[in-house]
């Protein structure tokens, strides 16, 4: 990601509400020719919005399907060139609850808690997020009540999770996300050790539950609409951050850019 800065905050949040990070515990993502990818939550797409949410005041809870510590890509924090350290220091400051979050099921469907929900990206959500009705059932309530909703790159492949056992919500929703073109391409440069499998291609997929899809390649886009703001690849972090931060201010009474 280029172009970290940080976002002047006027008025921090002062109340008494959180952000609900949901994540994987998974790191080992199976390609179709048997072999695995090491990966989880990429460090920036996680973090830096983590950072910014972290400086305009708000407070944190984190959840994992079993309760294990929430994945993270460690080969990625090298990449953040000239912000690496603003990685290090929100993770240090949370660490104790990354390594031992709640696991879905133990938060309260009604949400009351939450000023917003944040599903971070990298390659770990498409492992199993969209399989766990637990998660499903805390989205489409976040939906129902209208609760900001933050996630991008392949974290929206999480928002699948609320058509298992349910009623899909997000069907005619405007959303960008990591195009099923760049993850059939990466094999071919090193980045993936092999292709995945369809079930694993979440843009498809999205787009067969009735998303819209707005980019066609990947980029920093990012796109609001109604209570869900998402942002297409590790590029759009920084602008992710800054989108979701002017929506909540807007809604609870706070300043930030």
């Amino acid at each position: 990601m280029k172009g970290f800065k940080e976002l002047r905050i006027d008025t921090p949040y002062a109340g008494g509400k959180k952000i609900l990070v949901l994540g994987t515990s998974k790191f080992l993502l199976p390609c179709a020719n048997g072999k695995f990818f090491n990966t989880g939550h990429h460090s920036t797409e996680t973090l830096v919005p983590m950072y910014h949410f972290d400086k305009a005041g708000f407070q944190f809870d984190f959840a994992t399907p079993d309760g294990a510590p929430l994945a993270l890509e460690e080969w990625t924090f090298p990449m953040a060139v000239g912000y690496e350290d603003k990685l290090h220091e929100v993770r240090n400051k949370f660490k104790g609850q990354l390594e031992a979050p709640l696991k879905y099921e133990d938060i309260d469907e009604g949400l009351d808690s939450y000023a917003a929900i944040f599903l971070p990206g990298g390659h770990g959500p498409i492992i199993d997020m969209h399989t766990y009705e637990s998660l499903g059932k805390l989205l489409r309530s976040a939906n129902a009540k209208a609760i900001t909703t933050i996630t991008l790159c392949h974290g929206p492949s999480a928002l699948r999770s609320a058509a298992v056992g349910g009623d899909f919500p997000y069907k005619d929703y405007k959303i960008v996300v990591f195009p099923d073109s760049m993850d059939k391409m990466s094999p071919k440069f090193g980045y993936l050790p092999g292709y995945l499998s369809e079930d694993y291609l979440i843009e498809s997929k999205l787009k067969a539950l009735g998303c819209k899809v707005q980019n066609k390649s990947m980029d920093d886009s990012i796109c609001v609409d109604r209570e869900l703001i998402t942002g297409c690849s590790q590029q759009a972090s920084q602008k992710l951050a800054a989108a979701a931060l002017k929506v909540l201010g807007e809604k609870f009474g706070f300043k930030a850019e």
